[in-house]
């Protein structure tokens, strides 16, 4: 399970390289942002996604294979990456269940493990769209706040992480969240 984060320390990497920011936990807005209207198919091939306005699909140049999506905002004060959460079949049926917030409890302490990072939201369950998904937010060391929605599509659970680096202007970590939720709202499988 350990090899299923590794994205987070890429993402990391190149939010250290930007700064970090951030305080207090903040909630998305509720006016989604613009969302282009053609849909793009993500790496595994199993998701269809759509390209938030003021962001650029860096999928391609990834050099993480595991991620099948990765974009950056226009800006560079954050990133969206999806990867597959890889799960046994009996932790597939507990799943099927106890529902999300189970696995986001065990993901988040997984993430939070190390003595850089510690968990400023506990998992819980939130709404998009009539989705159902699973939401916390881990905040390292460096001041990198990453706030992680998990999403079962019945067949894949998907970890979609927003990343808000310290250099980020103010508002940033709203608009990446509320930007984050449309994403994960329209994404289609």
């Amino acid at each position: 399970m350990r090899r299923a984060f590794g994205w987070s320390r890429l993402a990391l990497g190149i939010a250290a390289v930007l700064s970090a920011a951030g305080c207090g936990s903040v909630a998305p807005t509720t006016a989604p942002p613009l969302l282009h209207q053609p849909y793009f198919l993500a790496r595994d091939g199993a998701v269809r996604y759509r390209l938030p306005a003021g962001w650029f699909d860096a999928t391609a140049e990834s050099q993480g294979t595991d991620r099948a999506v990765f974009l950056v905002r226009g800006d560079y004060s954050g990133t969206l990456t999806m990867h597959e959460v890889h799960v046994d079949p009996a932790a597939r049926r507990d799943l099927s269940e106890v529902g999300l917030l189970q696995i986001a409890r065990m993901t988040a302490s997984l993430e939070s493990g190390s003595t850089s990072a510690m968990i400023v939201r506990e998992p819980e369950i939130i709404r998009m769209n009539g989705r159902e998904g699973c939401a916390y937010e881990v905040e390292y060391s460096s001041g990198d706040r990453v706030r992680t929605v998990l999403v079962d599509t019945g067949e894949r659970l998907y970890a979609v992480a927003a990343l808000v680096n310290s250099a980020a202007p103010a508002g940033a970590r709203r608009d990446i969240y509320a930007t984050q939720q449309a994403f994960v709202a329209a994404l289609r499988w």
